[in-house]
């Protein structure tokens, strides 16, 4: 269905194009009766929707519309055209978190009112079993008023769905995943937690907390590493919201914030100063999990705009071999990488990578041939 400005889709008028990403597209249209400017969402033209992310696609029109929040974009209304889901919804005039970071214009006491209004926006999903999964600036608007609206609830699920995720399922952005969310496990609120704290981390420093070279020491370091103390970076931050970061990043969930509410709270109590009125360090270059994307996300958290002719029984039996070598994070890596080979021997040179022994190297490369075989 492709669709282009000046093209009426139903009773809107497409004005301009906001976006795409690696499944969706987002256009600004608007009413041709009431003349209300929205955005539009749908699925990309020209591209065959696979089941998974058709099914995403309606779960997410069916969870914005269980949801009404001002820190949450709005859904107005859904329809098929041509046989196609259309999401229509509140048009954001504004722009992401993500491009504020960029242009280092955001004043601290500015961050941890964004942050408050997130944990706002959460506390109320959260208290109706809805799960983001995907905290991110990117997915984070502030419009000319400067309110928060949390976007792109595409890989949202409820807390106790079971049949919209899977166990080793890895969807979100690496940068801003929980342990538990590196590994595939079964997630709850606090994981939404901590990708707030790392977002409020990179706002207070101007840096991720957790970063590496590649996906498997970015993985690695969110299950291992410890984070510096925010106020070692910038002591302008007061102790106390120094400390409500470092307590948002630990690695076991029952050592978080157990709700967004007492996160909030947390954050509401800190005393301020004239450092509220600083800026922060310059901000680092986003990393390669962080894209900027169109407004309202793009749909692009996971969507796979690469074919791959691999099969899920190969991509299994690659995570077992190479799991000797790095251990459990090996899921991860591969189900990243699988994204991007086009065959068995580009995936496993891909992941091979990731080893730093040269004999461990050898003895995982040996085993292709193992697999061609079997």
């Amino acid at each position: 269905m492709p669709i282009n400005v000046g093209d009426q889709v139903g009773d809107h008028e497409v004005i301009g194009t906001l976006g795409s990403g690696g499944m969706g597209h987002v256009y600004k249209v608007r009413h041709t009766i009431s003349h209300r400017v929205e955005a539009m969402k749908g699925l990309l033209p020209g591209r065959p929707a696979t089941e998974e992310i058709a099914q995403r696609f309606l779960r997410e029109i069916r969870l914005l519309a269980s949801l009404d929040h001002p820190n949450i974009a709005a859904l107005h209304t859904a329809h098929r055209h041509e046989g196609e889901l259309i999401m229509i919804m509140e048009f954001i005039e504004g722009q992401t978190l993500r491009e504020k970071l960029d242009a280092n214009s955001v004043m601290m006491g500015k961050s941890v009112d964004y942050i408050q209004q997130v944990l706002s926006g959460l506390a109320y999903a959260h208290a109706r079993g809805i799960i983001h999964r995907d905290i991110k600036p990117s997915n984070i608007m502030i419009n000319r008023e400067d309110r928060v609206k949390l976007v792109d609830f595409g890989l949202a699920f409820p807390a106790l769905g079971s049949d919209v995720t899977r166990p080793g399922a890895i969807l979100g952005s690496l940068h801003y995943m929980s342990p538990e969310q590196v590994m595939g496990e079964q997630l709850d609120a606090r994981s939404d937690l901590y990708s707030v704290g790392v977002t409020l981390y990179q706002l207070l420093t101007g840096r991720l907390p957790f970063d590496g070279a590649g996906e498997y020491a970015i993985a690695s370091s969110h299950l291992r590493a410890m984070a510096a103390d925010p106020i070692s970076i910038n002591p302008n931050i007061p102790p106390q919201l120094s400390e409500a970061v470092t307590k948002s990043l630990a690695k076991s969930p029952e050592n978080r914030f157990q709700t967004a509410a007492d996160f909030l709270e947390a954050v509401r109590a800190i005393r301020w100063d004239e450092a509220s009125t600083l800026l922060i360090p310059a901000h680092r270059a986003r990393g390669p999990n962080e894209h900027t994307p169109a407004v309202y996300g793009g749909l692009s958290a996971s969507g796979n705009s690469k074919k791959t002719a691999l099969d899920q029984s190969e991509i299994e039996s690659v995570s077992r071999e190479l799991a000797f070598h790095i251990g459990p994070i090996a899921r991860l890596v591969v189900n990243r990488a699988a994204k991007q080979a086009m065959n068995l021997d580009e995936l496993y040179a891909l992941v091979a990578k990731e080893i730093d022994a040269e004999e461990s190297r050898k003895r995982f490369l040996a085993t292709r041939r193992k697999l061609s075989s079997s």
